[in-house]
Parts: C-alpha cells; sequence; structure tokens
C-alpha cells in the first residue's frame, strides 16, 4: 500500500524529515501569502487613489477581498475532503497568484476591486487548505509541538504586512506589493509537490446545491454587517431584504444538508461538543480582535495621537500573542491539558477587555496602562487560539476534516465582521450621546468583554480532550520516537 494510503490510519507511516519539512515549509508560505496579500495593501491604499481616484470605492478593496474570502471559506473545507488537500490547494496558490498578477495590471479602482475578489477566493481557500494539509502531514502529538512555528510565523506576518507594504509602496509603487507575491508563491507550489498526502476514501457527489446556499448566505450576511447603519438605514428596504434573505437561505440551506449525500458542511459538526466549543471560541476571538484592533487606534488619534502612535498602541497585543506562542505551545506539548490553556486565555481575554472598558471609561487614555491591558489581551487571544485550532485539528473525524476547520474561520470571520458592525453602531451612539471618545470606547469595550464571559463559560463547560505528550507505548514494544 503507497504512504499516501497509509498515513491517514497509522501515524508512523506520516512522513518524515525532509518529505516532512518541505511541504510544511510549503504551508507556512501559503498561510503568510494568504495574510499578506489580505492586509499589505492597507499602506498603498493613498497612492491607489492617489493614481485612480474614485474615493467612495476605495473601501472595497479591502472589503471585496475579505468578503469573497470568507464566503468561500467553507467551500473549499469541503472540497478538500472530497478531492483531496493537495489538488485544493495548488488550486487556491493559482487563484491566489492570478489575482495578484491581475491586481498589479489594474487599470481603473472598478478592476482593483473584482481582481482583489479574486485574491480574496484564493486566500481563503490558502488559509483552510493549508492547516487542513499541517492536520494531513502530522500526528496530534506533533501538532501541538509544531505549532509554535505556525503561530508565531502568523503573527508575524499579520503584524508586518501593513509595514512591509508600506516600504513596498515607496521604493517601487503600489503595484509591487501585488507582484512581489507570485514569486513566493511559486516557491511554495515547488515545495508542495514533495508532498504524498492521503487520497480521499472513494468519489464522492459535491454537494453543489448546499454549496450554492451557504456562499449566498455568507454573502448576504457580510453585505448585511457591511452596509446596515453605514451605507442604508437599519430599516431601509436594501437591509431587511438582506436580512431575510440570509434567513431564508439558512433555513434552505439546512433542508438541503439533511438531504445531501455528502453535505458541504455535516450538520453532526454541529453537535459535537469540542467542535462548538471551538467554533464559539473562534466567534469570540474574531469579535475580541476586531473590537480591540478597530477601536483602541480611533480612540488614540482621537486623544492627540499620531497615526504612528495609534498604530503602536497595537505592539503589546502582537507581542502578546508572540509570547503565548513561544510560551504556551511548548508548555502545552509537555503538559497536555489543552483546556486548561483554553480557559486561562479566556481568563486573560477576559482580563483585558474589562481593564481597557474601564480604563477607557473612567481612567482616560494613558499610554502605560493600556499597554499593559492589551498585552494581557494578546496573550489570551494568542493561547485560544492555538488551543483550539489544535483541537479541531485533533478531534474532527478525517473525512470531515476540511469542513470542520473551514466552519471554525468561519466562525472567526463572522464573529470579527458580525461584531464589528454592532459595535460600530454602538460606537457611534455612544459618542453622540456623550460627545466623549474615551466613554464610547469604554461601552464598546464593555460588551466585548461580556462576549468573551460567555467564551468562558464555553471553555469551562465543554471539555477540550487530552493530547498526550507522548505517544503510548504499544504492547511488548518500543516507545516510538
Amino acid at each position: 500500500m503507497a504512504l499516501s494510503d497509509l498515513t491517514a490510519s497509522d501515524p508512523a507511516a506520516r512522513p518524515t524529515g525532509r518529505r516532512l519539512i518541505l511541504p510544511l515549509a510549503a504551508v507556512m508560505l501559503a498561510q503568510l501569502l494568504a495574510v499578506v496579500d489580505l492586509n499589505i495593501t492597507a499602506a498603498a491604499l493613498p497612492a491607489v487613489v492617489a493614481e485612480f481616484g474614485d474615493l467612495d470605492l476605495f473601501a472595497w478593496v479591502t472589503t471585496g477581498a475579505v468578503l469573497a474570502s470568507t464566503v468561500t471559506t467553507p467551500l473549499y473545507g469541503r472540497f478538500g475532503d472530497v478531492f483531496g488537500r493537495k489538488p485544493v490547494f495548488v488550486t487556491a496558490l493559482a487563484v491566489l497568484s492570478a489575482g495578484s498578477v491581475l491586481c498589479g495590471l489594474s487599470g481603473s479602482m472598478i478592476e482593483l476591486v473584482v481582481f482583489r475578489a479574486v485574491q480574496g477566493v484564493g486566500a481563503g481557500g490558502l488559509m483552510v487548505s493549508a492547516v487542513a494539509v499541517y492536520a494531513e502531514l502530522l500526528d496530534p502529538r506533533r501538532r501541538v509541538r509544531h505549532q509554535i512555528y505556525f503561530a508565531t510565523g502568523m503573527n508575524v506576518f499579520t503584524a508586518l504586512s501593513p509595514f512591509v507594504g508600506g516600504l513596498v509602496t515607496d521604493a517601487m509603487g503600489w503595484r509591487w506589493t501585488f507582484f512581489l507575491t507570485v514569486p513566493v508563491a511559486l516557491v511554495a507550489l515547488v515545495l508542495i509537490a514533495t508532498a504524498r498526502l492521503a487520497r480521499p476514501e472513494g468519489a464522492a457527489a459535491v454537494d453543489y446545491a448546499g454549496a450554492a446556499l451557504l456562499g449566498g448566505g455568507c454573502l448576504c450576511l457580510v453585505l448585511l454587517s457591511s452596509w446596515a447603519g453605514t451605507e442604508y438605514a437599519w430599516g431601509s428596504p436594501v437591509v431587511v431584504g438582506l436580512a431575510a434573505a440570509v434567513v431564508l437561505l439558512a433555513a434552505l440551506w439546512v433542508r438541503a444538508e439533511r438531504r445531501a449525500a455528502r453535505p458541504i458542511v455535516p450538520l453532526r459538526l454541529f453537535r459535537d461538543r469540542v467542535l462548538v466549543a471551538a467554533n464559539v471560541q473562534g466567534f469570540v476571538t474574531g469579535l475580541a480582535m476586531f473590537a480591540a484592533i478597530t477601536f483602541l487606534p480611533l480612540l488614540m488619534v482621537a486623544s492627540g495621537a499620531s497615526v504612528t502612535g495609534a498604530g503602536a498602541a497595537l505592539l503589546p497585543i502582537t507581542a502578546g500573542t508572540l509570547v503565548a506562542s513561544l510560551g504556551g505551545s511548548p508548555l502545552m506539548a509537555r503538559l497536555g491539558h489543552p483546556q486548561a490553556f483554553g480557559v486561562a486565555g479566556g481568563v486573560l481575554l477576559l482580563a483585558g477587555l474589562v481593564g481597557l472598558a474601564a480604563q477607557t471609561a473612567y481612567g482616560g487614555v494613558a499610554p502605560g496602562p493600556i499597554a499593559v491591558w492589551t498585552a494581557c489581551f494578546g496573550v489570551g487571544l494568542g493561547l485560544m487560539f492555538q488551543v483550539y485550532s489544535v483541537a479541531v485539528m485533533n478531534h474532527a473525524p478525517r473525512p470531515d476534516l476540511g469542513a470542520a476547520l473551514a466552519v471554525q474561520s468561519l466562525s472567526r470571520q463572522l464573529g470579527g465582521m458580525l461584531g464589528l458592525a454592532a459595535l460600530s453602531g454602538v460606537f457611534r451612539s455612544e459618542l453622540a450621546r456623550t460627545g466623549e471618545h474615551a466613554a464610547a470606547a469604554g461601552v464598546v469595550f464593555a460588551i466585548a468583554a461580556a462576549c468573551a464571559a460567555g467564551g468562558l463559560v464555553a471553555a469551562l463547560l465543554l471539555r477540550v480532550p487530552h493530547v498526550p505528550s507522548r505517544p503510548p507505548v504499544p504492547a511488548g514494544g518500543r516507545q516510538a520516537s
């Protein structure tokens, strides 16, 4: 039997050495590309607007990519289960690269928005496919041990993307922020060619009806969260129509999934307590993260800080997540007991948000205390990301692994977007009532803290299975290395 057929069922048959390092490097590069291509344009947008104009469309350069990524994430997850991780990974990589080239060649703002959506389709696929490939290559014990590298890399990529985009734009022009990602994609393509992954267990029909309904529902939900209360009033026909469409498409999707032989997202995933816990934490961490990175810089600028100073206010979050990655992963790999780390992350996340709420509402905008609370927030965020990502990889049945990872990613994205839409409305309302940015931000952080408290309760009640630090010793045999 071929190695690729054995890896799913026999951990000893998983690749080691060079056959492991090269595809893992491809996964790391793919995650880099997905994160960078979604964030690198932040610093380049002023140059884009200066060349194209169309200021009313510039927000869609980012929104279009995020929207496409969110809508396609659950579809890629199931496609990986049906067609295999490697073909889907390569397809997503090709789509992202094509989108990058087209973005660099754009001749108008409309073209750039459309091609950014193409990029988003590829980025959404890469994020899910990369994690699924990672799960296929490593057994549960090694997933925990290697999580340090991936978590650290993701945090560094996320933090540096806007800065690198600014450097490239100043030195070479904004188009090169897109062109320079293509050689990295080619290297990832060469490296992933060395991977030998498990093949799907027999051909299965794709649930295209479920995919269309789920994609349409996600599209309406994202547009609703983006437009309600900003582009259109809450009671406008557009907003009401989108809300009705979300409810209708969700009902039709559930009906279709119950009838499908191989649903795009099996409903049984929502009855699994571990996966439910991971999705709850995904939603909470997405909401909390977007609340911090959106309203804290806004508050700092309103209080007289420079744009650079406002951006620096977020550095403790990055530092905190790095601490969690560098310290939490080795400890979890050595000690096991992931639920304890998840609860600790939930406590720190809640403490950080409560501290920010109290500080901004009653103590003013003091850089020192805010740095302490944001660092606490960052450590909690990093711990929760690691614990529940590894929990999904270790617990989801292999035939549903891609779907389970996609649902977790979708939960995080929806938590961020829906939470941001709701909190933005609260912020504007409180600002209009009090005229104080600090007071309005304090209410926002208090609401985010209440959501984090719900996540902490879920972390306490929903048990995450223990992963042993060492593999079991076979009867009458030596312990595997």
